[in-house]
């Protein structure tokens, strides 16, 4: 079963809640940005991703089967 993008952000929500962080909305989307902006691939093998790429050559993957990891990471990554 694939998961979808609204899963992740509601897992990311409930997450920062504990944190005592609170978004309005969820801070990345699927889209491709090559110009560094971090981004969500799902596919359909189960695999969940935030990719950045650059002039499109990666900067960073970090892949996960876990959506409970992945909103966790989405968290981290925007409050460092």
């Amino acid at each position: 079963m694939r998961v979808r993008l609204e899963e992740i952000a509601k897992l990311f929500f409930k997450y920062a809640s504990e944190q005592g962080h609170t978004y309005n909305v969820f801070p990345l989307g699927t889209d491709v940005d090559e110009f560094s902006a971090p981004y969500i691939e799902i596919s359909d093998s189960g695999k969940l991703a935030i990719v950045a790429k650059e002039r499109g050559i990666e900067i960073l993957r970090k892949e996960t089967k876990s959506p409970d990891v992945l909103a966790k990471w989405v968290y981290e990554l925007f409050n460092k």
